[in-house]
């Protein structure tokens, strides 16, 4: 249903109040609509008797639904990169967290919320979701308080073809929610995916949500692109250190892809020759590499892109704005200087700034 920039507002803040003030409501998320209250002892009672507990053994009763992570998520005990990387890419989206912690983490997250034990969590985990969908956020944002939620099982609610309160199959009570926002159809229209996590990394992907096991795994890959001017010096010195940091790694889970290009490169260009003997110093390859033109897809299918200079950071972002979040100068500070045409001695200096920079940069990736 279209609504005005105005209706759409003073809906919101209906939806806010009438959670606020303990009651229920109805909204939609990028999966399904759900019923949403406040995440107290009285909200779950009066979800309890609206709702129909789901067919789900071994899982909390009731899901934590966040408007922001923090600080649920910060109060965690992770004790793997796996499960860190997971819990903190999988939020916000189509996804339902279990994750198993400790009595004493599940008895200080439930005393941060003042709520009692038992309610978002069966004693072994705790039940998490952050939907990625506007409205459920600004709502839940707008209430002041965390919420629970079950989904009523219908992807679209107003117009042809569409449900309602009469048609949906886990209402059992017969009084209405205090506010119903029509949407219309969600993206996903399944039901979120349930990922068990526990912290030492080992984790179980629910099938029949609405994302894939190969989805989920695909958080735990990360793109790394080094960009420079021609791809024949810095930016291919720095992916070559790269891998090697990669290499050497203890594995953990995660995988990291290493790949370089140039603003302004021609294709299938040999690194330098000083290039390659800078590296094979330090025991690393580079005499097969084959210089590449950035492209946006490129820039696309990478997570992050760090590059040279600031100003190959300014290039990039003009050739995809909407990457301005994965862009960055591998030194902000201190731009690496283009060591074309210059003595093996500069290059040796600029494989000595890369590997200290790439060291760092790769570790905040891995320790997110």
């Amino acid at each position: 249903m279209s609504m005005s920039p105005e209706d759409r507002q003073k809906h919101l803040e209906l939806a806010s109040g009438v959670l606020r003030s303990g009651g229920s409501v109805v909204i939609p998320t990028e999966t399904v609509y759900g019923v949403f209250t406040r995440a107290d002892e009285q909200g779950a009672e009066l979800l309890a008797q609206l709702t129909t507990q789901p067919q789900v053994v071994n899982t909390p009763r009731f899901t934590l639904h966040m408007a922001d992570p923090d600080p649920v998520v910060g109060m965690l005990g992770l004790e793997s990169p796996v499960a860190r990387r997971l819990v903190r890419r999988l939020m916000p989206g189509p996804v339902r967290l279990v994750v198993h912690q400790p009595p004493e983490a599940l008895d200080a997250i439930c005393a941060a919320l003042q709520l009692e034990r038992g309610i978002i969590d069966d004693g072994e985990s705790i039940a998490l979701r952050l939907p990625d969908h506007p409205i459920a956020r600004r709502v839940i944002r707008g209430s002041g308080h965390p919420t629970l939620a079950r989904g009523i099982g219908v992807s679209r609610w107003g117009g042809e073809g569409s449900s309602d309160l009469e048609s949906t199959s886990v209402f059992t009570d017969q009084d209405p929610p205090g506010a119903i926002i029509d949407d219309g159809p969600t993206l996903h229209a399944r039901n979120s995916t349930t990922v068990n996590i526990w912290p030492d990394g080992r984790f179980e992907v629910v099938a029949g949500g609405a994302i894939e096991e190969g989805e989920v795994m695909r958080v735990l890959k990360t793109r790394v692109t080094f960009v420079c001017t021609g791809n024949t010096c810095r930016s291919p010195m720095a992916m070559g250190i790269a891998r090697d940091w990669a290499r050497s790694r203890e594995p953990d889970g995660l995988t990291l892809e290493i790949e370089s290009a140039g603003i302004a490169a021609g294709n299938d260009q040999p690194a330098a020759d000083q290039a390659i003997r800078a590296l094979a110093e330090r025991g690393i390859d580079l005499a097969g590499h084959k210089s590449r033109l950035l492209t946006p897809e490129m820039i696309d299918e990478s997570d992050v892109i760090f590059t040279m200079t600031p100003s190959h950071a300014q290039a990039v972002m003009q050739m995809a704005p909407g990457a301005v979040h994965k862009v960055f100068p591998i030194d902000p500070v201190h731009p690496i200087a283009d060591p074309i045409g210059q003595p093996i001695g500069v290059y040796r200096e600029v494989a000595d700034q890369l590997a200290e920079l790439v060291n760092a940069r790769l570790q905040e990736i891995i320790h997110e």
